[in-house]
């Protein structure tokens, strides 16, 4: 019995099926028989054919978050067409594992096409944050750092790649990266400047506070727009007043960055700002401020505690001790104890 994978394949072939849900939904999940079926069709269709495919499996990736297709765009890395390539590195946003951090490297380093190099430059920050975190192998980060400053060192290199490749970096906190940054901020090209202060709120520290409280003043929308982010990525309190400024301001783009930015920073007088234009804003202002709040609520709530019954030891660890007699405790007594532990902050 054809399987709905082999059927989805065998209408893509026709070529005048339209690329709806119904149809690129069967693709889901290929197992790995599947996988080189789909290596097989590929071969068969035309440029323009893969370019639409794969640009629309991305877009239903990003919106259905049910959909998988990691395995075949990761077999679309390898494509001869620098847009198969770039639309592969896109779709693989959530991807992990040392094999594709390893494949982005030699991308990023070796592709002959520039937007290809960028879009792997862009891709390998997630990877530093995931080290950062412990959740990479530490040679990985040290592979993929070494190629990133390789690209930034590189004189030759087209700015589009090595600004997506000082973003990148920026996860990174020490003195040798800062001075990437500082650079890049120093930089005569106009794009360098807007991702060196993208990096300066990706970096999480307070060190750039300043530039950045000076570019929410900048006369280009694209710099407020990094500026604004940037606030709300460092929390920085003194840019409130500024970025409701913003929220007031005629571009639409820096008016939602700005709302989000308030939301982040929390606070009072965020706080007011926001409820009012939750009140008094238009549709798009008091939606997006309402989603602030909302964040704004979420981060600014201690740390849930769990109840559970750990050993005697861990009590200790924690200044408390486990008392035998409670033991038989009923659960509305249990209930009681927690409402009360948990208040005492």
């Amino acid at each position: 019995m054809i399987s709905d994978f082999e059927l989805a394949l065998q209408e893509l072939l026709e070529g005048e099926k339209p690329l709806n849900y119904r149809l690129l939904s069967m693709l889901s999940c290929p197992s790995r028989e599947e996988t080189v079926a789909f290596a097989a069709f590929w071969e068969t269709i035309d440029g323009q054919r893969r370019q639409e495919l794969i640009t629309r499996m991305v877009e239903l990736a990003e919106e259905r978050f049910e959909l998988d297709f990691v395995d075949l765009f990761r077999y679309c890395l390898s494509d001869t067409d620098p847009v198969v390539r770039r639309q592969a590195i896109e779709g693989l946003w959530e991807a992990e594992g040392g094999d594709l951090a390893t494949a982005l490297i030699k991308m990023v380093s070796a592709d002959p096409d520039e937007g290809v190099r960028a879009a792997a430059a862009s891709a390998l920050g997630r990877f530093l944050f995931m080290a950062e975190c412990e959740e990479l192998h530490e040679r990985y980060a040290q592979m993929i750092r070494e190629a990133l400053e390789q690209i930034i060192a590189n004189a030759n290199e087209p700015v589009e790649v090595v600004r997506r490749a000082v973003e990148s970096i920026a996860f990174i906190n020490d003195d040798r990266v800062r001075r990437i940054i500082a650079d890049a901020y120093a930089h005569s090209d106009p794009r360098m400047r807007l991702s060196a202060v993208f990096a300066m709120g990706r970096s999480a520290e307070q060190v750039w506070a300043e530039n950045i409280l000076g570019e929410l003043e900048n006369q280009e929308a694209d710099m407020r727009y990094e500026a604004a982010r940037a606030s709300g990525e460092l929390q920085l309190k003194r840019a409130v007043p500024q970025l409701i400024k913003l929220v007031q301001g005629a571009d639409r783009e820096v008016q939602s960055v700005s709302i989000w930015a308030l939301g982040q920073i929390g606070g009072k007088q965020a706080r007011k700002a926001l409820e009012q234009m939750v009140e008094q804003g238009d549709d798009e202002q008091s939606a997006a401020a309402s989603e602030a709040l909302q964040e704004m609520e979420l981060l600014e709530q201690p740390l849930d505690l769990f109840l559970y019954e750990p050993e005697a030891a861990e009590w200790e660890e924690v200044g408390l001790e486990e008392d035998e007699d409670d033991e038989d405790e009923d659960e509305d007594d249990l209930d009681e104890w927690q409402d009360e532990f948990l208040d005492l902050d």
